[in-house]
């Protein structure tokens, strides 16, 4: 019933035409106060897609939510602390990046009267311009 409105494209059975795949509605298919109507209008898809992905999920219960717990494990997972420390710098960064970029525009307008300040830097152009170094990336991510 329906099925033919899966496929796997590598990530796990989908539904045809979106990037939607059953693993994605597993919390809203265990969720006991969601609707058919509630998952069908949050992602924009039909009662027979619910359908087919519901299907699917029941047929093969015992694969699909082993591999459902393993992607929640995976997301659960805490990120390295490399990672959080680059994300410290990134945001402190992009913080003044910001409000360098809200003076600019408060100078603008007191100037000209006008909010716009003419031609954007890039990131990169601004870092450079402030002497801001940026980390090297690593070829490994």
């Amino acid at each position: 019933m329906g099925l033919e409105l899966l496929h796997d494209r590598g990530r796990g059975p989908e539904l045809i035409g979106t990037r939607i795949t059953i693993y994605n509605l597993i919390p809203d298919f265990l969720n006991a106060n969601k609707t058919e109507k509630a998952i069908c209008d949050f992602y924009k898809i039909s009662p027979q897609q619910v359908a087919a992905a519901r299907t699917y999920v029941l047929e093969n219960y015992d694969a699909v939510m082993a591999k459902h717990r393993e992607i929640e494990e995976w997301l659960n997972q805490d990120n390295p602390l490399e990672l959080v420390e680059h994300a410290k710098v990134v945001r402190v960064r992009m913080k003044l990046y910001k409000e360098w970029m809200n003076l600019r525009s408060e100078a603008a307008r007191e100037r000209n009267g006008d909010s716009s300040p003419g031609s954007f830097p890039t990131f990169e152009e601004w870092e450079s311009d402030h002497g801001v170094v940026a980390e090297p990336q690593d070829a490994s991510r």
